[in-house]
């Protein structure tokens, strides 16, 4: 039997059915008579569903006001006291209805936030509860759990959307080519038990409904910030929201999906769904097929791409869920954790191909500055798992999206990236990873451009707006840079704000400036900061002199303070590791600071070895360190390591590369650029070039930026040849001295 009865005259079914549809999506089981079987009596199945239902909701009208049967059964509610009252169209209820409180629906036009609905929800959900709290709707409970703040958090958000990036990317979409925005906001766990799952089975239809190429699905930070507020503020966001409850039991789980159309307020489309937990993916896609399907035939002439499902134990999909949401978050302290609970869904699973794929992903960002026991970071292991992904599911985005970052480089992880594109339009991850890699490869305006899509469609995603912050300054475009920061503030996220805040004051060489913004909000919440800002608070704090209070910032591996300090101690524990050479290379900045420390300690042969090991020639070398970046900045220590070795054609190759890449290639800020270039000069013997460069990198303002460079150039064994050089002092106290003063401006500090 149905929890919820509900009566209305037969010219009212219409709204009926939407009333019905609302309750549904409350988690109410709902019975009317267009449930009627046809075997049994009219009379009979309508007195004995009424009796057993825990609420009985009356739809008044000028209709049922005159029905015998409404008020006999409106009646035979308030006799059992479960009786809730709703005008639909202004009419008063007819004695002696009409001294119990009504809820006026009159305005009512199926939307989910309206405020004679939200009263009536809050009256079912007491008496299906048997006197429990009354149901009420998430964003009135949030707002009642804070009822100071209600006015508060209504006006920042109306400031966030009114000139927000949203609208602003409304505009830069055109009016010819604009595609429906969708937003599809947290489903409500019914089970606080259960709030990782209901958040899993969310993100899943999330993306889900992304996969639609016509549609611009709304990210999820975006789409929590969303939740809850102001119907018009949310209209000038999204053209439709998808809202949904889940309920778990045993091994049973429970969805109440809806469609909303934001402009009116009107629900499209509204469905129960239950299946078994194995089946929850199926369960994902059948829901996203019916929504894409309802806003295709609107405006989505073209339609989407099915999702591809997956079946997995309940048990799996938790593990999975938690760990990707994670990696989401960028939490460098909890890549650990994340990875480990991916390893124990695969191993449980092993057919589970977002698990592969997800764990692909855990493999590669998990590096050495996150674990003083566990170097982690295995991109042969992060191939590996990527491709049994794409194995067991070949049009799995994620997976094509794993291996494209396993890659790192070349037209192969190109294909993979778009691939994952073509098959997932609004993956901002996969878009910011693609971005990536024509940064790396020097396509800036490319580059660009595919960060404005992913913050277009994921505006609190960090990543994407700091990597176009950073390629704004380095091409030096003031303009655009005020302009982004404009539109970074106006978001409203701190971590955002913080973090481009922090990017622009380094640009500038303001150091200490930089600092405190990096101290205030590790201070603000250490336990949810240190993994966003301990690492760049880490290397601000070595640039400045403050080694301890840069290791309590963000706790190196063991052996990163020694090879700070050249000492061969860190060597041993490095060697201890047995690291594969294919993998010390691709742990940065392993391979610059060690590979300084070989050098200094007389060790070179063995870094010589190290490369002959992984590289038949320096263009194999780019491959296995990572970019063109990464290469300039090691050739100096590798060529000299080679000399030693006796190697000095290999050397020289090196070098040459190195060199070449630096002269036609934009891999780094110009003054950064200048500074690597002196640097392989330097060891080229090419003196007089190697310091008016390094000249010219300190007049644009360049700092040595540890942990992957010394602060005192002096200590730089690739610019020893310079060193007899008064130009080369100059330069070097023109640097301790920009570092005493930052020093001096920030003053005694305390990370703890």
């Amino acid at each position: 039997m149905a929890d919820v009865f509900i009566s209305y005259a037969r010219a009212d079914q219409k709204v009926a059915a939407k009333v019905a549809a609302a309750l549904q999506k409350a988690s109410h089981s709902v019975w009317w008579d267009a449930d009627l079987p046809a075997h049994r009596a009219y009379s009979d199945e309508i007195e004995q569903q009424l009796r057993s239902a825990k609420a009985a909701v009356v739809l008044w009208s000028r209709d049922a006001a005159a029905s015998q049967w409404v008020r006999a059964e409106a009646d035979l509610a308030r006799g059992e006291g479960k009786l809730v009252q709703l005008s639909i169209d202004g009419t008063t209820p007819p004695l002696p209805f009409n001294q119990i409180q009504c809820a006026d629906l009159s305005s009512w036009r199926g939307g989910t936030r309206h405020a004679g609905l939200a009263k009536a929800l809050a009256s079912v959900g007491a008496l299906v509860a048997g006197g429990a709290k009354p149901y009420r709707p998430r964003s009135a409970r949030a707002a009642a759990a804070r009822p100071w703040a209600r006015w508060a958090a209504a006006a920042a958000l109306l400031l966030l959307l009114a000139g927000g990036a949203f609208l602003a990317l409304r505009w830069w979409q055109g009016d010819s080519e604009r595609r429906p925005v969708v937003a599809v906001l947290p489903f409500e766990s019914l089970d606080p038990a259960n709030r990782s799952f209901a958040a899993g089975m969310w993100e899943d239809t999330r993306q889900a409904i992304g996969r639609n190429p016509q549609l611009l699905v709304i990210g999820p930070n975006s789409a929590r910030e969303i939740a809850g507020k102001d119907p018009k503020a949310v209209a000038k966001v999204a053209d439709y929201l998808v809202e949904g409850s889940v309920r778990s039991a045993a091994d049973r789980v429970r969805i109440n999906a809806s469609l909303v159309r934001t402009k009116d307020g009107s629900s499209l489309w509204s469905k129960s769904f239950e299946r078994q937990l194995k089946d929850v993916f199926a369960l994902q896609g059948e829901i996203a097929g019916e929504i894409e399907g309802h806003i295709r035939g609107r405006l989505a002439e073209r339609g989407g791409v099915r999702p591809q499902n997956f079946a997995t134990s309940g048990e799996v999909y938790a593990l999975y869920n938690e760990a990707r949401a994670t990696i989401r978050r960028r939490d460098t302290m909890q890549y650990r954790q994340a990875r480990e609970q991916l390893r124990q869904a695969v191993k449980l699973d092993p057919n589970f191909a977002p698990g592969w794929a997800t764990l692909a992903v855990a493999e590669l960002i998990y590096g050495p500055s996150t674990d003083q026991s566990d170097i982690g970071y295995d991109k042969d292991r992060s191939q590996k798992y990527a491709r049994r992904a794409i194995a067991l599911a070949p049009n799995l985005a994620a997976g094509h999206a794993a291996l494209g970052l396993a890659l790192r480089r070349g037209p192969r992880a190109e294909a993979a990236l778009q691939r994952a594109i073509e098959l997932d339009p609004n993956d901002f991850e996969s878009i910011s990873w693609l971005a990536n890699f024509n940064k790396g490869a020097g396509k800036e305006e490319r580059a660009l451009e595919l960060y404005s899509r992913a913050a277009e469609i994921e505006p609190l995603f960090w990543p994407a707006a700091l990597n176009k912050l950073d390629l704004l300054l380095r091409k030096g475009d003031a303009a655009k840079v005020e302009a982004e920061m404009k539109r970074i503030e106006k978001l409203g996220d701190p971590t955002i704000r913080t973090l481009a805040r922090i990017e622009v004051a380094q640009a500038r060489g303001d150091l200490s400036e930089a600092t405190r913004i990096a101290l205030g909000m590790l201070k603000s919440d250490p336990r949810k900061s240190q993994g966003i800002v301990g690492f760049p608070l880490y290397g601000l704090l070595l640039q400045l002199g403050y080694e301890a209070e840069a290791r309590r910032a963000f706790p190196p591996p063991p052996f990163g303070p020694l090879l700070w300090a050249n000492d061969p101690r860190g060597l041993a524990m490095v060697d201890a590791m047995n690291l594969p050479p294919q993998r010390f290379f691709g742990l940065h900045p392993l391979p610059m600071n060690a590979g300084r420390v070989y050098v200094v300690t007389g060790r070179g042969a063995e870094l010589a070895a190290k490369y002959r090991a992984v590289a038949r020639s320096p263009e194999d070398f780019v491959e296995v360190v990572g970019t063109e970046s990464d290469f300039a900045t090691v050739a100096p220590f590798l060529a000299l390591a080679l000399r030693q070795d006796n190697d000095p054609a290999a050397a020289n190759a090196v070098l040459a590369l190195a060199e070449r890449i630096l002269t036609t290639q934009v891999v780094e800020r110009r003054a950064d650029q200048d500074a690597k270039l002196a640097r392989v000069r330097a060891v080229q013997g090419k003196a007089e070039l190697a310091l008016k460069g390094l000249e010219a990198a300190v007049r644009g303002g360049w700092l040595p930026n540890p942990p992957s460079m010394m602060t005192d150039i002096a200590k730089d064994p690739a610019l020893d040849s310079l060193k007899s050089d008064p130009r080369f002092e100059a330069a070097r106290q023109r640097i301790l001295g920009h570092l005493r003063k930052e020093r001096a401006e920030l003053g005694p500090i305390s990370v703890d």
